[in-house]
């Protein structure tokens, strides 16, 4: 008996073994660092509701760091340097204009939650965007949004005045045109680049979200936080796939895909949350209320900027880009009304995947 027993147990053993060993791993850049919520939140929680959904015939692995740099991304899918990174459409406005559309409308949405879900099902239903990852050798499979974003600076920044003759990193076009506006001079580059460039004086200031502190170390070269809360950065298709890996899926795991998807891009939101209320408690910086000043040259710069926003999107070569602004503004609308401000990760990633992703075919989808 003892025999038999220990006979089963061994071949039990040798089917989870291979089953272990036959599950495909997905080869995940994240790209930021292992501090990032996308290391931290993103990814750890898509392999792991990926797992679940496909029974383990899939997983995945991240590398934060090292082999692929965010600027690098795009083609790095394509080419299968990578097969699921997060892509930001901003540093690659050329070949992504119709996506980056959202980009110019950062100043839209009352939460990272609300807005998210927007860009996410403005992307999956734009023909044009869709275009756009095909060429590229790429997947959409949905966006994060960073919470408000503030200035983060070596020196304390009160007023407009403080702003001018300022360098500051830049993330997009969007923000690029907010600081020359203030006499600010816009520097591009990724927020991976963000801690040598403060700490050489290469640039005074980020443009940023307050959890780039934790996420990029940040709290050694960063001392002040100014709430000038100026929009978000929408631009991040975070759970992108390379066309290689997507072909290798069929239709219900490529399904399982989109859909844990959704469940690591909420948890993501949380996770940039957690890391301000970190920096908060252990008072890594000085937070400035801006003065009236600033206040109202952000009004007046939104203001301005939302007005011509067709005008800009179509010197990129959008076409009818006011119907595209008028449908992104009905899907905001549609999802403030969907989203509660209490709302759980677990509760928006359903939502997500529900109101969205339920309606793809994923027999067609990026193909």
């Amino acid at each position: 008996m003892k025999t038999r027993f220990a006979a089963s147990l061994l071949a039990c053993s040798i089917s989870a073994v291979a089953l272990t060993a036959q599950a495909d791993t997905i080869r995940a850049t994240s790209g930021f660092g292992p501090s990032h919520a996308i290391a931290t939140d993103v990814y750890p929680t898509i392999f792991a509701k990926l797992e679940e959904l496909t029974d383990g015939r899939w997983t995945g692995m991240d590398t934060p760091s090292g082999l692929v740099a965010p600027n690098e991304m795009s083609t790095s899918l394509r080419d299968g340097v990578t097969e699921f990174g997060p892509l930001l459409m901003p540093y690659f406005v050329a070949e992504y204009p119709d996506s980056v559309l959202v980009s110019e409308l950062s100043m839209l949405g009352s939460s990272a939650k609300v807005v998210s879900s927007a860009v996410t099902e403005y992307i999956v239903t734009c023909e044009p965007c869709q275009a756009e990852f095909t060429r590229n050798g790429q997947v959409y499979l949905g966006s994060d949004t960073t919470p408000l974003y503030d200035l983060l600076s070596t020196r304390p920044v009160r007023t407009l005045d403080d702003m001018k003759g300022l360098k500051i990193r830049s993330g997009s076009p969007f923000y690029a045109a907010f600081i020359e506006s203030t006499g600010g001079a816009p520097v591009q580059m990724p927020s991976s680049e963000l801690f040598e460039s403060l700490s050489q004086g290469v640039i005074d200031a980020t443009f940023s979200s307050p959890h780039e502190i934790i996420a990029n170390r940040l709290g050694d070269v960063v001392g002040y936080v100014t709430e000038i809360e100026q929009g978000v950065f929408n631009g991040a298709a975070v759970a992108t796939a390379g066309k290689m890996l997507w072909d290798r899926m069929d239709t219900a795991d490529r399904k399982a895909l989109a859909t844990a998807s959704q469940y690591g891009l909420a948890a993501g939101l949380a996770g940039f949350d957690a890391q301000i209320a970190e920096v908060r408690e252990q008072k890594l910086v000085e937070f400035i209320e801006p003065d009236q000043s600033l206040v109202d040259a952000k009004a007046a710069f939104n203001e301005e900027r939302l007005a011509n926003a067709a005008k800009i999107l179509e010197e990129r070569g959008v076409s009818d880009a006011q119907s595209k602004i008028d449908r992104y503004k009905a899907l905001i609308e549609k999802w403030e009304g969907l989203v509660t401000p209490d709302m759980t990760p677990e509760a928006l990633g359903e939502l997500r995947a529900q109101e969205i992703w339920s309606q793809v075919d994923f027999a067609t989808y990026g193909g």
